[in-house]
């Protein structure tokens, strides 16, 4: 015959072995509760999918600004490399401003998105003006054509004279005084004396 403390003590075995096998272990301290139970159970196959797709998220980040860096480099590369030409000097604009910068022949790089060159030619070079018409004091048109000058630059007039007369600087200091000599030759003669140029 049992007694009441007997069936106690198989009751509460028989209720341990029904329980959960994750509360086995804690049957010497209190069992869990059932919220934390069920959140171990809900939360952690989501973690995974979480993890993957912050993983894949941060490899397509870093691809995207290596393609954008390297696309940023050669595009200052292609900006910055010129040739200067032999026979011919290079100049530089930063902003439209002239610089005090000079480049010989080869191959050069400058600030790039910033700065502008052109190239000037130093070496003897004849050009052939167009059509002139001067007129003598008594009213006679004369026309020149086919009138050739020689011209050639000093690199270190280059500067100056391209900050104070452009880079036309050819036109303002040579073909104009051409014409505008001519002109005034021609406008103290007549006719008669014309035949001494």
């Amino acid at each position: 015959m049992t007694t009441p403390a007997n069936s106690l003590s198989y009751r509460g075995e028989s209720q341990a072995t029904q329980e959960d096998p994750l509360s086995r272990k804690s049957l010497s301290g209190p069992p869990p509760s059932y919220s934390a139970v069920h959140e171990r159970r809900i939360a952690m196959p989501h973690s995974e999918p979480k993890a993957a797709w912050s993983r894949h998220y941060g490899k397509i980040i870093i691809t995207a600004s290596v393609v954008v860096g390297l696309a940023i480099l050669i595009a200052c590369i292609s900006d910055s490399y010129h040739k200067i030409n032999e026979g011919y000097v290079g100049i530089y604009f930063r902003h439209g401003a002239l610089r005090d910068r000079l480049s010989e022949p080869g191959v050069h790089f400058m600030m790039p998105f910033v700065d502008d060159y052109n190239e000037v030619k130093i070496r003897p070079e004849t050009h052939t003006m167009d059509p002139m018409v001067a007129i003598t004091k008594d009213g006679i048109e004369n026309t020149f054509r086919e009138i050739n000058a020689i011209t050639t630059v000093r690199k270190d007039k280059l500067i100056f004279m391209a900050k104070k007369f452009g880079l036309e600087f050819k036109k303002a200091l040579l073909f104009d005084r051409i014409k505008e000599d001519l002109r005034l030759v021609f406008c103290k003669h007549d006719e008669a004396t014309k035949n001494k140029f």
